[in-house]
C-alpha cells in the first residue's frame, strides 16, 4: 500500500479528531471517525512497513494530536473565534418617539381590534379596545404602553 495513502489516513483523522474537539464537540460522530482513521493508518504502517516505522507513526501521531489540542485551546483562550457582540435590545419594545396619549391620526387597516395607523407620517401598530374600526377612520390614541398603544375612533 502506499506510503502516501496511509499518511493521509492519518492527516484526515488527525483532523476529524481536531473538528470534534473544537468546531462542533458532542457530536462524537467526527470524534469517532477520526479515532477509527488514526487507527486505521496506525495498523496499515505496522502491517505494511513493519514496526520500526508503526513505532515512528504511533509516536508522530499522538504527538500531532497533543500539539494540535494544545494549539486549539491556546486559539479558544485568545477569544479569537468567539463573537463579542451583545444583545441589548428587547422584546416587544416600541422605537416609536413622540407618540402620546390624545394623538389624532388615520387607521390605514382595518383593526380587528389590531391593525396600522398612522399619526404626523409615523406609522405605528395600533389596538382597538376589541371593537372593530374601519380603514380611514380617525382615531385617538388612550393608552400608551412599553409594548403597545390602544386606540378609540373619534366621533365625528
Amino acid at each position: 500500500m502506499a506510503f502516501g495513502f496511509i499518511v493521509a489516513i492519518i492527516l484526515l483523522g488527525l483532523l476529524l479528531i481536531f473538528l470534534e474537539i473544537f468546531f462542533i464537540p458532542g457530536t462524537t460522530l467526527f470524534g469517532v471517525l477520526g479515532g477509527l482513521a488514526l487507527l486505521i493508518g496506525i495498523v496499515l504502517m505496522y502491517s505494511y512497513y513493519g514496526t520500526k516505522y508503526g513505532h515512528i507513526t504511533l509516536g508522530l501521531s499522538l504527538v500531532a494530536v497533543f500539539i494540535s489540542i494544545g494549539l486549539g485551546f491556546r486559539v479558544i483562550e485568545s477569544n479569537k473565534l468567539s463573537m463579542k457582540a451583545e444583545i441589548t435590545g428587547k422584546v416587544n419594545e416600541l422605537e416609536i418617539k413622540g407618540l402620546e396619549v390624545g394623538n389624532i391620526g388615520t387607521a390605514i387597516t382595518e383593526l380587528r381590534p389590531n391593525g396600522k395607523a398612522i399619526f404626523e407620517g409615523i406609522k405605528a401598530e395600533v389596538f382597538s379596545n376589541g371593537e372593530y374600526i374601519a380603514r380611514n377612520t380617525q382615531v385617538e390614541i388612550t393608552k400608551v404602553t412599553n409594548d403597545k398603544i390602544f386606540v378609540k375612533p373619534l366621533k365625528s
